[in-house]
């Protein structure tokens, strides 16, 4: 058997040859449909740790709150709390304001959630662990037994569910 240094040379050019393009091909389509599930996955993510944010920035209009109806009882919220606590917008959230009935509406900014979809509802309401908590009005007579508790399962908060915390969903 005699050795072809000619045919050595050609072996190795093969073998040294890398990936052939159907290969890059491939694993250039396996990337793209892995980013394609993923990208949306990661917006949500981001989007659902905004709303998490808004909640934790109102603690001071929840505490606002109850300092007034507790010192004052059932009066109009929004102008009980007027100046006890102060909010400046972020990059997640526009507003939070306390409504006359006491309820602390969060709105979010539009990297967050569409306009028209993007606020959050914190009501007073003694059953707080309802699927669909009866809020109460703090500044009516009938809220004047409110036991301090909130809930973020309202019917009138218009976020995208899907940016919702599991606890603030309502199940049907």
């Amino acid at each position: 058997m005699q050795i072809n240094p000619k045919q050595d040379q050609d072996q190795l050019a093969k073998q040294d040859a890398g990936f052939t393009l159907i290969e890059v091909m491939v694993v250039v389509a396996i990337i793209g449909i892995l980013v394609a599930v993923a990208v949306p996955q990661y917006q949500d993510y981001i989007a659902r740790s905004r709303v998490v944010e808004g909640m934790n920035l109102s603690s001071s209009a929840k505490l606002a709150v109850t300092e007034a109806f507790a010192s004052r009882g059932t009066v109009p919220m929004d102008e009980a709390t007027s100046g006890s606590f102060t909010f400046a917008p972020t990059r997640s959230v526009k507003l939070i304001e306390v409504t006359p009935s006491g309820v602390i509406a969060i709105d979010y900014q539009i990297s967050v959630a569409p306009e028209g979809k993007n606020t959050l509802h914190l009501v007073p309401t003694n059953e707080p662990d309802a699927n669909v908590p009866k809020p109460l009005d703090l500044s009516k007579p009938e809220g004047s037994t409110w036991a301090g508790g909130w809930s973020c399962r309202s019917t009138e908060t218009n976020l995208l569910s899907q940016l919702l915390p599991s606890e603030c969903r309502i199940s049907k």
